[in-house]
């Protein structure tokens, strides 16, 4: 196991993924409507539509999927053995980047100066928007339990078969 491949890595798809999600957040909130606290989703005078739907699960497929593409191919160049080495480098991975978007999204852009650029129409001045309660209905249970305990074990498994599969036949 490499474990400073693994933190660069991480570094590098935590960049990739943050950067893309900011940047379309900023054009346009609605392109990631449902990752709102459902508070706000609730709030807003018009539900999520279809075509924003659509939109949302290409992006959030092709920005994962180059994160993915990214980690596995870099996993693949380590040379690196075995299901478990391969678990936990992935595992680093993943976490950095589930660390950089809970520290860059959820505290510094959506709580930061381009908070307003952020906020969904028609529910501005809306209670979950505050630091707090952003953090006790979003992004804490996202970051430090869903993610960490069940998204990021099963990608990282994911990768450690399929690089173990691919690593066999290079």
């Amino acid at each position: 196991m490499d474990v400073i491949q693994a933190i660069l890595d991480g570094i590098a798809i935590a960049a990739i993924f943050n950067g893309t999600v900011a940047t379309l957040v900023l054009i346009n909130p609605r392109f990631f409507f449902d990752s709102y606290p459902k508070a706000i989703q609730k709030a807003a005078p018009e539900p999520m539509t279809k075509q924003e739907k659509n939109i949302n699960r290409l992006l959030t497929i092709i920005i994962v999927g180059i994160c993915f593409i990214y980690s596995t191919a870099s996993l693949l160049h380590t040379g690196i053995v075995g299901f478990w080495s391969i678990f936990w480098m992935g595992y680093i991975q993943w976490s950095l980047l589930n660390l950089g978007d809970f520290l860059f999204l959820d505290c510094l852009l959506f709580q930061g100066k381009y908070k307003q650029r952020i906020v969904i129409p028609g529910t501005e001045g809306h209670k979950d928007y505050e630091f707090k309660n952003w953090m006790k209905h979003l992004a804490v249970m996202e970051h430090f339990l869903v993610a960490p305990f069940l998204l990021i074990p099963i990608v990282s498994a994911i990768q450690a078969l399929l690089v173990g599969l691919l690593g066999y036949n290079l």
